[in-house]
């Protein structure tokens, strides 16, 4: 990435730091890009400590015997899990997550048989997976391209869930995982949908600043278009497509969760409401074609989208 030439005319300044509609990379980005020492500094003394509340202290047995029995019904794990065995086109039951922190998709996919690895620059999270009997890589992704071992291949799962907008290189990761998998393989990206339609209207109707650009750990910026051509760009074809509830609504409509404490504690309670509603009356079905409609329109906070390794 350092040696590229970013090529752009269009551009915002926010926070003193400059977000660029990069020709070059095919999205939005800030720049210039850090340095791989000044992101490495941040993560070991800021982000990690800062992000992952959580007290490692309390992972004894119990707690593990009792996480163990709670995953088997998480309901978006079970999701995940029939999508990719629909969609791929391979009988390879091997999967790799990157940048997973505590989530233990991986323990469920293992429980059913497949050969899994995660990838996690945070030590204490990857020591809280390896209490999960999960062979785990404690590096930084821009690793990937050294450390994963010839019994790490022949990939028929990668998931990668909200990594994209830290990495200095997207392109440089999907490279390395694309000679990993294997044809047919599925990966699965989850991204901030950032600058959408929405976000810019609310931006314009209201005045007010693109509060979604988080620095200085966000560097990349994708909204559904630009994700679809950067897989298409590494040699994946989108599959499926869907998103969670459209945030940037609340915004037009006058809930600034961004500037108003009391509007952002709203937030929460507001979502949950929405989708139990559905949910709990047998119309669970419904909210996910009303997720996929909105996916479509390029509405919703976050982009899921499934690829295929071509």
């Amino acid at each position: 990435m350092d040696k590229i030439e970013h090529i752009y005319e269009e551009f915002i300044e926010y926070k003193s730091t400059r977000i660029i509609e990069c020709k070059t990379c095919g999205f939005k980005h800030v720049y210039p890009i850090p340095s791989r020492e000044q992101i490495e500094e941040f993560y070991r003394k800021e982000y990690y400590n800062s992000t992952f509340h959580f007290d490692y202290s309390v992972v004894n047995e119990e707690y593990i015997n009792k996480k163990l029995e709670e995953i088997e019904s998480y309901t978006h794990y079970r999701e995940t899990y029939e999508k990719v065995c629909s969609f791929k086109q391979t009988p390879y039951k091997n999967m790799l997550d990157i940048g997973c922190g505590n989530e233990l998709l991986v323990r469920f996919f293992q429980n059913r048989g497949w050969s899994v690895w995660a990838l996690e620059p945070s030590r204490n999270a990857s020591e809280y997976l390896r209490k999960f009997s999960i062979p785990t890589f404690n590096i930084t992704v821009e690793q990937i391209e050294n450390l994963l071992s010839e019994e790490v291949t022949n990939l028929s799962f990668v998931n990668i869930q909200f990594v994209f907008e830290h990495l200095r290189d997207p392109h440089q990761l999907l490279r390395d995982v694309y000679h990993r998998m294997v044809p047919g393989g599925i990966i699965r990206i989850c991204v901030p949908n950032d600058f959408s339609e929405g976000q810019r209207a609310y931006w314009e109707y209201y005045n007010e600043q693109p509060y979604w650009v988080q620095l200085p750990d966000h560097i990349n910026y994708f909204n559904f278009r630009t994700l679809r051509s950067t897989l298409l760009t590494n040699g994946f074809e989108e599959v499926y497509c869907t998103t969670i509830f459209p945030l940037e609504f609340l915004l037009l409509g006058g809930i600034n969760y961004y500037g108003n404490p009391d509007d952002a504690k709203k937030v929460g309670p507001f979502v949950n409401n929405f989708e139990q509603a559905f949910i709990r009356t047998g119309r669970k079905h419904i909210l996910e074609k009303l997720y996929e409609s909105l996916a479509q329109a390029e509405f919703g906070r976050s982009i899921i989208m499934y690829a295929i390794k071509k």
